[in-house]
């Protein structure tokens, strides 16, 4: 089983020392991926945890795009290494990048 977490955040540029760059500010939400072939038809599941919620339910595949997205367009076992670039060098060096993938960017 494997469990991915992504917190969403906004980003600001106004309140930081650094007149040129961005920053993160306020949460906006946080996003989960389970893999777990026992629980889930498709191998994953989605989750979705809004406001101050400690806990959230599986979206339903047949209503979000998440799963088709993601088995589509993931360059590693559904999942998308190729917008970080420390795992995107890992993904490669271990040779697990989707042929459809570009090998650089």
């Amino acid at each position: 089983k494997t469990m991915l977490v992504l917190e969403v955040r906004s980003s600001q540029s106004k309140g930081s020392i650094n007149q040129q760059g961005r920053f993160q500010g306020d949460l906006i939400g946080i996003e989960a991926e389970v893999k777990d072939e026992s629980r889930f038809p498709e191998k994953w599941g989605f989750f979705a945890f809004n406001g101050s919620a400690k806990s959230a339910k599986s979206l339903p595949s047949s209503t979000t795009d998440c799963q088709s997205c993601h088995s589509q367009n993931g360059a590693v076992d559904n999942t998308f290494v190729q917008f970080y670039p420390t795992l995107l060098e890992v993904a490669k060096q271990k040779g697990t990048l989707k042929a459809a993938q570009p090998a650089s960017k």
